[in-house]
């Protein structure tokens, strides 16, 4: 049995036996785990209010080979982000965030990309909370394109034309993209503002885009909420449970 020390941020948890805790979190140096916190149910536990959601964290965990649940052993808290679950839209958004995590990383594979990439998002949105259904968005978007899922952005998937010089741009069956031309009117329709926030998703820090995001218009900020859905449905053959904030005219 060894002993992992790693930073990490919690997911999601649920009740074990009479007095534990399964606790599932995104480790910088595992990626997802699970991990049993032993007693965390009883009103002495030494995790005390290190196991809510979205809390990042210093831990130690014993792993035993073969074993895919690991014994948290100790925890410190680095930073909590109580703030954001304040309402219910906001706990709607989180609770999608981690559901993708979940679905799209495999157990115990560490990505220093995602990592990193969530951190700059909690970090965003504790900074501007009005703006987490933008910072989903983001992360959605981001996670495609680290897992593999999001399409070439660059050059049409018929004739190899540059995007950025069509106006308008469409999906074909398979999730590629089409220029105007080639698209003939049919598939889903990508606007040129919200081909513009795709690009600056990809250049811009999770902070910087969301002011990016609030000065879109709401009819963009749909078309880009559909364009990740249907991707992200692609990628998983379902529909997510959690569901993303609906955004107003």
């Amino acid at each position: 049995m060894g002993l992992v020390e790693t930073e990490a941020i919690v997911l999601r948890t649920y009740n074990f036996a009479d007095a534990d805790k399964i606790v599932i979190c995104l480790s910088r140096k595992a990626g997802v785990i699970r991990a049993v916190a032993r007693g965390s149910r009883r009103l002495k536990s030494r995790f005390g209010a290190g196991l809510e959601p979205f809390t990042l964290l210093s831990l130690s965990y014993y792993e035993k080979e073969g074993r895919e649940l690991v014994t948290l052993r100790h925890l410190e808290i680095i930073i909590s982000y109580f703030n954001l679950c304040s309402d219910a839209d906001s706990i709607s958004s989180l609770a999608r965030m981690a559901e993708l995590l979940i679905e799209f990383l495999p157990p115990h594979e560490p990505d220093e990309r995602v990592f990193r990439m969530m951190c700059a998002c909690l970090e965003a949105a504790s900074r501007s909370p009005k703006s987490l259904a933008h910072l989903v968005r983001y992360f959605e978007v981001w996670l495609l394109r680290l897992s593999g899922f999001l399409p070439d952005m660059v050059a049409c998937s018929i004739c190899g034309s540059r995007l950025h010089d069509s106006k308008t741009v469409s999906t074909d069956a398979e999730g590629r993209l089409r220029c105007q031309q080639c698209s003939q009117g049919t598939g889903m329709r990508l606007t040129e503002e919200v081909l513009g926030h795709l690009r600056a998703i990809r250049r811009l820090s999770p902070e910087a885009y969301v002011l990016e995001g609030l000065r879109a218009s709401a009819e963009s900020c749909k078309d880009l909420d559909r364009f990740t859905s249907v991707y992200i449905r692609r990628a998983l053959e379902r529909e997510l449970r959690a569901k993303a904030i609906t955004f107003e005219e």
